[in-house]
């Protein structure tokens, strides 16, 4: 820990004036470990971004329910992340995860008392771990996964990383794969309980009025590309005169992952009309959402989703939101980051798995055929009400601990 500590406190030092620039003065303080509220005592959950919020979302709000009298916070790592946990429930504090430097992180235990650390998915941090040790508090992992990238990462130094998970008193694993490896890097108390985010609660939409409302016509064919990373954009920009001439009605929204790439974004599709959300009155052909936190109302609009990441190596992002929809779904081949809500939507036959020469034809193969794109929503609503297990067999183990 102490090489770990000079490096962090070298780099910190070192970027002090780029993160002041990059962050503000506000976020920057609460990344210090500097909030203006002091707590008696608490259970901290901590949500690296959006995704990881929706997920436990459900989860903190029946812990809210059964346990009024305690004080719960969350950290995240993002600011959509934070935004999203804001919107929570008012009596929840939100801040942003202090910089992983043990002065920082003291600091900020100091300020929260944590009594239970809840972690989701896997939220190692070596300094809030060595501190949770320090002062003898029960670490939980919910919705626990280990990809196929980081598994690596972790075996090879697990003389580091192994003394301080022994503050982790279970893990909550989101499938066999992942229990498996857990138990691979010597965690004992490891519990199959399934994704929570099989137990997503999204805002619901009256179809028809959605579309109204953002100037869609019903019988526009509306396809949302969510989350598209680099190289997706180029691929959607080769494959709509193909589309074209089939679907004479088709509408495109894309929904960057990172929204810092819209001029690269706009460059790809100068040589199109298109709208951005910001300014949408009458949309063109091609809608690019250049605002946070649209991507759900436009999955509850669309004929047909696709989830980016997928097409190149990025792991894949979350297929659960449009299933949430009962929209019908096409993805690419790199689904390692969310291989168990894959598997599961296919064994449903609930989602189409494609690539970039058979994407354009895939699509055609849904328009045409309506029946088959009303049995892959049902699926995936199905799938969704199937393995919503997973938030009592995580209620079942957390309350042991509050």
């Amino acid at each position: 820990m102490l090489i770990y500590n000079l490096l962090i406190i070298i780099l910190f030092i070192a970027l002090v004036p780029y993160l002041l620039i990059r962050l503000g003065k506000k976020e920057f303080l609460q990344r210090m470990g500097f909030i203006d509220l002091k707590f008696k005592s608490s259970v901290w959950i901590h949500a690296a971004s959006v995704g990881e919020v929706n997920a436990v979302k459900p989860l903190v709000k029946r812990l809210l329910e059964e346990f009024p009298e305690k004080q719960f916070i969350i950290t995240a790592m993002t600011q959509t992340g934070k935004k999203t946990a804001e919107k929570i429930d008012k009596k929840i504090p939100v801040f942003f995860l202090p910089f992983d430097c043990f002065l920082m992180m003291r600091r900020f235990f100091n300020a929260i008392n944590p009594k239970l650390i809840i972690l989701v998915e896997t939220e190692f941090w070596p300094n809030m771990l060595f501190r949770a040790r320090l002062n003898k508090i029960p670490v939980i992992v919910v919705n626990g996964r280990i990809s196929d990238k980081s598994f690596p990462h972790y075996k090879r130094f697990l003389f580091f990383w192994k003394p301080l998970w022994k503050i982790i008193k279970a893990v909550n694993a989101q499938s066999e794969s992942d229990a498996y490896r857990f138990r691979l890097l010597g965690f004992n108390k490891v519990i199959i309980t399934n994704n929570l985010k099989f137990c997503l609660q999204l805002p619901t939409y009256q179809k028809n009025s959605l579309r109204k409302q953002l100037h869609f016509a019903a019988e526009d064919f509306v396809i949302v590309w969510g989350s598209s990373r680099p190289g997706e954009e180029k691929l959607l920009h080769s494959i709509l005169p193909q589309l074209r001439k089939k679907i004479p009605t088709l509408k495109i929204v894309l929904v960057p992952r990172h929204l810092k790439r819209l001029s690269e974004i706009k460059e790809i599709f100068s040589d199109e009309k298109y709208s951005l959300f910001s300014s949408l009155s009458k949309p063109n052909d091609i809608v690019i959402v250049d605002k946070m936190g649209a991507l759900t109302k436009f999955y509850a609009l669309a004929d047909l989703a696709i989830v980016g990441g997928s097409f190149y190596d990025f792991g894949g992002h979350n297929p659960l939101e449009p299933a949430f929809y009962g929209i019908p779904i096409i993805m690419g081949k790199y689904y390692h980051s969310c291989r168990d809500s894959v598997s599961k939507l296919l064994e449903n036959n609930a989602i189409k798995i494609s690539n970039e020469k058979k994407l354009a034809e895939d699509i055609i193969f849904l328009y045409k055929n309506k029946e088959i794109r009303k049995k892959m929503g049902k699926n995936a609503e199905e799938t969704l009400a199937k393995n919503s297990e997973s938030l009592e067999k995580n209620l079942e183990i957390l309350r042991k601990f509050i």
